[in-house]
């Protein structure tokens, strides 16, 4: 789970910096665009490089708990993570491009980050598998 977790947060680091570049592009002018528009834009663009540093660091540092139950929460939180991630992609397209305007998407991939890390710090308390 750890080098998945790596491999993940490093992609969607990389999506990251890809609709940075795409919102330059798209926006060369900021001054231009409505302001509202322009903070809901950075906002969930910065919500893609919130998710990428949680995968990045839980790939580096994740070590599995002794009791099948707290890996099985630690699985949880991972797959918690993996969809709030899906989400906030989803949020920075569909609220930046399609709506241009606030919508759940964000709302939901933040507390499903939220529940996400939640589990892996309940999943993570007690004795450490050993490797």
């Amino acid at each position: 789970m750890k080098r998945i977790h790596l491999i993940f947060g490093v992609l969607l680091f990389v999506v990251f910096a890809m609709t940075g570049r795409y919102m330059r592009a798209d926006f060369p002018d900021k001054e231009a665009i409505d302001q509202t528009l322009r903070v809901l834009m950075r906002s969930r663009h910065i919500y893609i490089l919130f998710s990428a540093l949680i995968h990045i660091v839980l790939g580096s540092y994740l070590v599995a708990g002794a009791r099948p139950v707290a890996r099985v929460v630690q699985y949880a939180g991972s797959a918690i993570l993996f969809t709030s991630s899906v989400l906030l992609v989803w949020a920075f397209v569909s609220e930046t491009y399609a709506l241009q305007h606030y919508s759940d998407y964000s709302r939901y991939g933040i507390y499903t980050s939220l529940g996400g890390v939640l589990l892996h710090l309940v999943g993570g308390i007690g004795p450490k598998h050993d490797h």
